[in-house]
């Protein structure tokens, strides 16, 4: 029989966190609270001071905490935007960022508190907040080769891990509760298919993106001048996205962002240079050349987004779980990988105190099945955006909903938000849609049948008349009905705590 969690037993138990990565160390923060000892075992040497480790090669490029991120965070690692300013993370609060989109450009001014860092940065500043806490220890230099398991294997009771340096000696550490953070190259499918369980096909989207980034030293006056830079990509012209932004030391990074497979943005200085020239605004590059560049730009290439559906097997063994990109990674330019961690932190924090205080069986699959619902949103607003570029295909067991009505719908709303906010100062709609994409509301609050009856002027432009073909042959009455057929509800996507 498998083992269910109870109240009495929680605090008194143990567990394992494969992986020291950003996930690794919200979900240990969490895990803190319910069990007695938890472990963190991490393949690398932990660096002393914020560096990029091997195990995280996409620290070079840059990261970003959404608006629900931020919240979460803030919970588990109180005043952690301080901890990152006094390590010289310049403050993103009132910067003016200037984004350009497809109808037009918006000079906005960030209200949140938030720090502009390296991804090493904050891990360090997320590290040392967890080695402060009593009942948290990290296993360095060490790597998990399989999973511990019941006579029946219904139950995993450890896991087994192997020195990477020295005699590389193994032994197995016997735990309550093992979580699986490992990221993209989690082993977490072939050790399912060991205990010869079946696993359901993931959902993926075959995007083909690539990303390139470049650093920069910043003179004073150049800061004081311009703040941030976003321009949009514009896939049915083969435009691809732009970022400048700054981080601690005195640097910017650069990026340029592309999907589809037809064209990677350059990793040779001089033509990646040039390429800065061929966005949709001209504003990067001409920042770029009042810059000193620090070294080459690098790049980063990933032929698929994948979304694991753990929560269907009905055999899911007790005593494991799965979080961050080992469950569903996404397309890096939206930002949400770090913010989706700390929403499934969140939602395991949640379920294990619901748990303590009424026990249920089958724990582990109702955690997975609360983390789907929680990261719905996120996948499918990014896979909405990645389909836009020719070349890019979503294969799945069911067919994602609502995508040409939504990029539709999402075209002319923005293009109405910045008109607007130009032309009356009301920047109301774009805010909406800001909180949207930072994945604070939901998409039914951009999506709705009084939104559409807003949008629907009766101007009958080329973006009306598309959406009303998409919508078909209904009356008034039936708006809503049509829009709950082409978009999925999100009901359980927001908890009531964020």
């Amino acid at each position: 029989m498998k083992k269910t969690l109870t109240s009495r037993q929680l605090k008194k138990e143990k567990a394992i966190v494969i992986g020291g990565g950003i996930a690794g160390l919200l979900t240990a923060r969490v895990l803190s609270d319910h069990y007695e000892e938890v472990m963190i075992v991490e393949r690398d040497e932990l660096p002393q001071e914020p560096s990029i480790r091997p195990g995280t090669p996409q620290s070079f490029h840059p990261h970003r905490i959404l608006s629900r991120g931020n919240m979460i965070m803030e919970r588990f690692f109180p005043g952690y935007v301080d901890d990152l300013l006094n390590k010289g993370a310049p403050s993103t609060q009132n910067e003016k960022i200037i984004l350009f989109t497809p109808y037009g450009s918006l000079e906005m001014v960030t209200p949140e508190k938030i720090a502009s860092s390296s991804r090493a940065l904050l891990e360090w500043t997320f590290r040392k907040r967890v080695q402060k806490i009593s009942n948290v220890r990290f296993l360095s230099k060490l790597e998990v080769i399989g999973l511990q398991t019941s006579d029946n294997q219904s139950q995993v009771t450890g896991v087994h891990i192997k020195e990477r340096s020295g005699q590389k000696q193994e032994r197995t550490v016997a735990v309550d509760l093992v979580v699986d953070t490992s990221g993209r190259f989690s082993k977490i499918i072939k050790w399912l298919e060991a205990m010869e369980l079946e696993v359901p096909q993931p959902e993926r989207l075959k995007v083909s993106l690539g990303y390139s980034t470049r650093y920069y030293h910043v003179p004073p006056h150049v800061k004081e001048k311009w703040g941030g830079v976003i321009s949009e990509a514009q896939p049915t012209k083969g435009i691809g996205t732009g970022m400048l932004g700054y981080i601690e030391e005195n640097m910017a990074q650069t990026l340029l962002f592309s999907a589809g497979g037809v064209h990677y943005p350059s990793t040779n200085p001089e033509e990646y240079e040039k390429e800065l020239q061929t966005l949709a605004t001209p504003i990067i590059a001409e920042v770029v050349k009042e810059l000193e560049p620090i070294g080459a730009p690098r790049g980063y290439r990933t032929p698929e987004s994948v979304r694991q559906h753990f929560e269907q097997m009905e055999d899911w063994p007790s005593g494991l779980l799965v979080l961050g990109d080992a469950l569903c990674n996404f397309d890096p330019i939206y930002g949400q990988g770090m913010t989706l961690a700390a929403i499934e932190a969140e939602m395991l924090d949640i379920c294990l105190s619901e748990q303590r205080h009424t026990p249920q069986p089958n724990f582990e699959r109702k955690v997975l099945q609360r983390m789907q619902e929680a990261i719905e949103p996120a996948w499918w607003l990014s896979s909405i955006a990645d389909l836009r570029w020719k070349g890019v295909e979503h294969v799945g067991a069911e067919p994602l909903k609502g995508v040409s009505f939504a990029q539709k719908y999402i075209d002319l709303y923005v293009k109405q938000a910045v008109k607007r906010a130009n032309e009356k100062n009301d920047p109301t709609m774009f805010l909406q849609y800001f909180m949207m994409n930072g994945l604070v509301l939901s998409p039914r609050e951009i999506i709705n049948a009084s939104t559409l009856n807003m949008l629907l002027t009766g101007a009958e432009t080329l973006e009306e008349k598309q959406l009303l073909a998409e919508l078909g042959n209904i009356d008034q009455k039936q708006i809503q009905e049509r829009l709950n057929e082409l978009i999925p509800s999100f009901s359980l996507a927001v908890d009531e705590k964020a």
